[in-house]
């Protein structure tokens, strides 16, 4: 790794000098890293910004990225220095206050994580994000009014999906599908790819009788999400519901390619071929069993040996 990460700085080294020689502003170790980041080159991202803090241990930007990286690959600890280091210097750093109420709500201390995003939103108090994330701790905590206050006070600053979105998980919480379906509906309006307003949605249609509209969410979800499993059991119990069993067995064949050993899988694939099994053998027992149709008197004597 040290060794990757000598050839990568060199690399850098010969870009700043390029950069510098073409007479534009230098590539910094910041900007590699960010450029390591977008490539989803998580190791050496994390040691440009490293490298970068010690030369300026007070840059926010370097910082904050070094701790979601962190927090990405849940080293929690590390996530959790660099998040109190900068907040010591920069107090009003929303994100950084609400990153670290999500890792101090995880250790058991749900008093600091109230007051962490407290002080986000006190921070921040135009700004429509820490109020939706103050509602989403409320609403873990059970404190389902204030909750619904927060993420109203958020949707007053600002329409944007997520909060739609968890707002549509209070009210199913609340057992209020419609107005549930409603807030998701509104979810995927702002965002069409929103996944998990998707999958909410198809699985309130179904449960609705509302066939169509699942299917249509469903195959959606199929083609922005090829290897989430569950999509593919939906769309398996969907066109079980409807009869189609033979498309239902195709479905929960792909589920049971992405999970082998789904108990929920193979229920569903037993139950499918059972009636795969039903249907054939009412077709055969509709077969004339005469003389002239030795192949339908084949085909019962097989039924029979298969009882």
């Amino acid at each position: 790794m040290k060794q990757r990460f000598c050839i990568l700085l060199l690399l850098g080294i010969v870009l700043v000098g390029l950069s510098g020689c073409a007479g534009r502003a230098p590539v910094t170790l910041y900007d590699l890293g960010v450029a390591a980041q977008d490539r989803g080159d998580v190791g050496p991202a994390m040691e440009y910004y490293k490298e970068f803090l010690l030369e300026h241990p007070n840059d926010l930007r370097a910082r904050f990225n070094l701790a979601v990286l962190y927090h990405d690959q849940q080293n929690y600890a590390a996530a959790k220095k660099q998040y109190q280091r900068l907040i010591a210097q920069y107090p009003e750093h929303a994100r950084s206050l609400i990153n670290l109420a999500d890792i101090v709500a995880a250790e058991g201390n749900p008093t600091q994580a109230h007051l962490l995003l407290l002080r986000a939103v006190e921070a921040e108090p135009d700004r429509a994000y820490p109020y939706s994330y103050l509602g989403r701790y409320l609403q873990q905590q059970g404190r389902l009014e204030q909750a619904m206050t927060a993420y109203e006070r958020a949707l007053a600053i600002e329409d944007d999906s997520l909060t739609r979105y968890r707002l549509g998980t209070l009210w199913l919480q609340q057992d209020n599908k419609a107005k549930a379906q409603e807030q998701f509906a509104h979810a995927i309006k702002l965002d069409p790819n929103y996944r998990e307003a998707l999958y909410q949605l198809a699985q309130l249609a179904m449960e609705t009788g509302q066939n169509t509209e699942a299917l249509r969410h469903l195959q959606r979800l199929a083609h922005l999400t090829p290897y989430r499993a569950e999509v593919f059991v939906l769309l398996g119990k969907l066109y079980l519901q409807q009869g189609l069993y033979a498309t239902a067995a195709i479905h929960l064949w792909e589920a049971r390619d992405l999970e082998p050993h789904s108990p929920e899988v193979e229920r569903l694939l037993l139950e499918t071929f059972q009636h795969l099994l039903q249907q054939q053998q009412e077709v055969i027992n509709r077969l004339p069993s005469t003389p002239t149709s030795p192949v339908a008197g084949v085909l019962q004597e097989k039924a029979k040996m298969n009882r």
